[in-house]
């Protein structure tokens, strides 16, 4: 735009919101920064976000329709470069020019001190956008003219953008006057100076101007037609110049390569921009940067070039063969939805993860860099997950993650992928928060060592992070957080652990940095797993109190023994052992007590066998429960405890009393589990205490006598044959079942002779019970069985009964139900269905005396439509009645179904 807009001071300053009046498409957002050259600011427009730069117009003489031209035509040029983002619309006023383009949150510059910060892989992606970019525009016809950190927008999922196309701005600059390249150039007064050196020229070139400018009445010339125009135009070279300076900064975490002074110094021959390039670690990038910062600009090669010669050395095979062309699509309107993107992304994991994890490695160094580019996908799908809108997106994001997270380092998974899967804890929709609980205890499960700047990460961030929902109102996230809790807990310790390690390595070397901070490594580690205890106990309590049975069976199940050795012993007992007690209270869950018998072994065998005599009642109590599969667990849990020795012997002898008659009973899975609980007894047993002690509890039980009790297979095959199911049920089910045990005694004392006679029982119902036991086949030997199974079945009768009531309760007071006699209301039967007379209507006369001649067949199926005011008595069948009586009434017909409709309305729910 020439070099004497450097030398004109405004006549009038305004601020760049007051230039929005004569724009009505866009509304004015808030100020990016003003310099004398442009005023920047962001708008609203109904397709997003736009920059617009506000070119102040001091001089209406000033032509500037040759520019608007150019930047429309530049526009159309590189319409299908996908990493060049040019001016999409530009517009004149008598008051300013305004250039609009597509708003990007980030530039370079910022991106490079933002966290997480760049790492190698991603910084060589970025540095190969950027010389894709410079070559798409040079192949377009276009050169940029003020490449810059600023001027290259990098995307959330790090695509280059490069944007600000200055080819209005003047190509040389007087090497002896700062004005023009303060007022053009150094918009963020950073002084970094990244134009090529050869675009600084003598200043004596620029005198005549100079003076020109200094004279007030001197009109600005139309630049379009000066003769600074033809000085010479922008060449590749200085754009390559320019680029090359950006990835040795992006390179050196920031640090510039050149500032003016340095720059023009470097023209001259006088300094060396070695001290900044040796600190680029890479040695191919290093080089490439080299190359392209040459002083002489016939040693510079084209962009296309440099693609070529860094092809698998500084930028990897996959850039070129896979993640460039795939990483474009997402730039194309195509895929404008984040839940689109992500959905593509699932429905091509297999070929990506075929593409950048393949087995088809040839050296170690290829498939470690095929593994870092998944960190470049990973970028898109965190891009996305903030803007989701669609349960199934979310859900198809979490599986992604979880997919790729083996394959990803600790510090992706720390930095990148947790903060967004805490992020999803708090999604309204109850299945996201679930599953975000699950892929967050995997993902940081995967974690094997704990990076410095993350020792903290669980006390301070993950469990404060996912906290409530412990609390949550969906059962299903509730159910979700118990199921993780252990692992989380386990994990968490194992990072303490490894902090504590790392700072006992860090005590043994006194040369190291850190020492000072890690004086105490014992007593910091003593702190923080207290807190770690009470943070993880006060959700563990809250979810073991939870008002649904199945969280708290959720959390003894997945993981209890772990809560154990997270807690220690101490805690183990007062804190898990105290609340788990409790769940035997609940009849009505058999689930749940099922789950506290499972879980109680490794609770057990944590605590010790000093635990045995709080867990000898609870055990005796699962014997007897109303419930056969939880008897089942009962058992199975005791012959675990004794295989692991926490049973003393005088508790031993006593389940075994009560366990040898479950040998007769008729439930296979309780056959089979006492006998495994004898064979272990017999095995932990010495040979006296076995034939002394636990042989005389079997003999009821077996045809004949046997020596190896400790094998299952020999015990099973001499069994006696279990008592009849039929039997068994009806007696359990009996009222009177005490009543029953006691004459079957009598009825045994005589066949064993202790007593001379047994009268038959006086009660009627006793002499009913013991006539219908008797002829469905009740003999002597299953009378013997069941009075060895006396003690259980009065126990098991009473706990039915108990339940029973409970459930009445229970059923009383759920939502929705009414008991009508509690609240003493008589119910009436009514009609549902009521012939009506129109006696009115002659048609209807001839109609119903029509009806008295009609076939009786007839009648029978449909009934008579002859009205009557006599009421005649329903059938007492449940079934449609034939009655003739009711036929000719005009009664409707009462099926089952109405019969059912009457019998509730009568009567309360049970």
């Amino acid at each position: 735009m020439g070099n004497q807009l450097a030398g004109i001071a405004p006549s009038q300053i305004l601020s760049v919101d007051s230039y929005f009046s004569d724009i009505h498409d866009f509304e004015y957002d808030k100020s990016l920064g003003s310099t004398r050259f442009f005023k920047v600011a962001r708008a609203k427009h109904r397709e997003g976000l736009v920059v617009v730069k506000v070119f102040a117009i001091q001089d209406p003489t000033l032509p500037l329709t040759s520019y608007k031209q150019e930047l429309e035509e530049l526009k159309i040029r590189l319409h299908s470069a996908q990493n060049c983002l040019p001016f999409q619309k530009a517009t004149l006023s008598e008051k300013a020019a305004m250039l609009f383009r597509q708003y990007v949150r980030d530039n370079l510059y910022d991106r490079i001190s933002t966290r997480p910060f760049l790492n190698n892989i991603e910084k060589r992606w970025i540095a190969f956008q950027i010389l894709t970019a410079v070559d798409q525009a040079h192949k377009s016809g276009v050169r940029h003219g003020d490449i810059k950190t600023e001027n290259i927008m990098v995307t959330s999922w790090n695509w280059v953008l490069l944007t600000d196309f200055a080819s209005f701005k003047p190509t040389y600059l007087p090497e002896d006057n700062p004005a023009d390249f303060n007022y053009f150039f150094d918009t963020s007064r950073r002084r970094t100076c990244y134009i090529a050196p050869e675009r600084f020229v003598d200043g004596s070139m620029f005198a005549t101007e100079l003076e020109n400018m200094r004279d007030p009445s001197t009109p600005l010339v139309d630049l379009a037609n000066s003769n600074q125009r033809t000085r010479g135009e922008l060449k590749r070279a200085m754009d390559i110049f320019s680029a090359g300076c950006v990835i040795a900064e992006l390179f050196t975490e920031g640090v510039p390569l050149f500032d003016l002074s340095q720059l023009l110094a470097y023209r001259n021959g006088l300094f060396s921009p070695d001290q900044v390039l040796n600190k680029i670690e890479d040695h191919s990038i290093r080089e490439l940067v080299t190359q392209m910062v040459h002083r002489k600009p016939d040693k510079r090669l084209a962009a296309e070039d440099y693609l070529k010669q860094q092809r698998n050395n500084a930028f990897p095979e996959i850039f070129y063969t896979f993640l460039q062309p795939y990483m474009a699509q997402f730039a194309k309107e195509t895929f404008v939805s984040a839940d689109e993107r992500i959905l593509v992304i699932r429905k091509d994991l297999d070929n990506i993860i075929h593409n950048l994890c393949g087995h088809d490695r040839t050296e170690k160094a290829e498939g470690e860099t095929k593994e870092n580019g998944l960190v470049i996908l990973v970028s898109v799908i965190t891009s996305c997950l903030q803007t989701l809108k669609y349960c199934d997106s979310k859900l198809a994001a979490l599986e992604l993650i979880l997919h790729l997270a083996p394959r990803l380092s600790v510090e992706i998974l720390l930095d990148r992928i947790t903060p967004y899967l805490l992020h999803f804890s708090n999604d309204s929709v109850p299945r996201v928060r679930a599953e975000s609980v699950r892929t967050l205890t995997k993902v940081l499960a995967l974690v094997k060592e704990v990076p410095r700047n993350d020792i903290n990460i669980y006390p301070e961030y993950i469990l404060p992070g996912i906290a409530h929902l412990a609390q949550d109102e969906a059962t299903i996230v509730r159910l979700a957080y118990a199921e993780n809790i252990a692992l989380l807990a386990e994990t968490a310790l194992r990072f303490l652990e490894l902090v504590q390690l790392k700072n006992l390595n860090m005590e043994n070397e006194p040369s190291s940095e850190e020492t000072d901070e890690t004086s105490h490594p014992s007593d910091n580690y003593d702190t923080e797993l207290q807190a770690l205890h009470e943070m993880v106990q006060q959700k563990v309590v809250t979810l073991l109190s939870d008002p649904e049975n199945i969280v708290k069976q959720t959390l003894m199940e997945n993981g209890i023994t772990r809560l154990c050795i997270f807690f220690g012993r101490q805690k183990a007992n007062d804190v898990l052992l105290s609340h788990m007690i409790t769940f035997l209270n609940d009849k009505n869950d058999w689930h749940l007590r099922g789950a506290f018998f499972d879980s109680i072994v490794g609770v057990a065998a944590y605590v010790g066998w000093q635990s045995s005599s709080i867990l000898k009642p609870l055990l005796q109590q699962g014997l007897s429960d109303a419930e056969e599969f939880v008897i089942y667990k009962a058992l199975s849990a005791l012959t675990c405890m004794c295989q692991l020795g926490l049973l003393q012997k005088p508790h031993i002898y006593e389940f075994a009393c009560d366990i040898a008659p479950f040998l007769c009973h008729p439930n296979l899975w309780i056959r089979y589990g006492a006998v495994g609980f004898i064979t272990v007894v017999a095995q932990y047993l010495n040979i006296a205490d076995v034939y002394c002690k636990l042989m005389p509890y079997l003999h009821p039980f077996i045809t004949q006598p046997i020596i190896q009790i400790d094998k299952e297979i020999v015990l099973l095959s001499v069994l006696k044959e279990p008592v009849s199911r039929s039997i068994f049920d009806y007696v359990l089910r009996s009222k009177d079942i005490t009543s029953l045990f006691r004459h079957l005694q009598m009825r045994q004392k005589k066949r064993n002779g202790a007593l001379p006679d047994c009268p038959p029982p006086e009660d009627p119902a006793i002499a009913q019970l013991l006539k219908k036991l008797l002829s469905q086949g009740m003999t002597e030997e299953e009378e013997d069985k069941l009075l060895a199974l006396k003690d259980f079945m009065l126990k098991s009768n009473k706990a039915k009964a108990n339940i029973v009531d409970q459930s009445h309760l229970h059923d009383s007071s759920q939502k929705g139900v009414i008991d009508l006699s509690a609240l003493g209301i008589t119910g009436r039967q009514v009609d549902l269905v009521k012939t009506k007379q129109e006696p009115d209507d002659k048609r209807a006369r001839k109609h119903v005396k029509q009806d008295s001649n009609v076939n009786e067949e007839w009648k029978s199926m449909f009934g008579s439509l002859e009205p009557t005011n006599i009421s005649q008595p329903i059938s007492k069948g449940h079934g449609q009645t034939t009655d003739p009586e009711a036929i000719q009434t005009g009664k409707p017909l009462r099926s089952e179904s109405s019969a059912g409709i009457c019998a509730t309305l009568s009567s309360s729910p049970q």
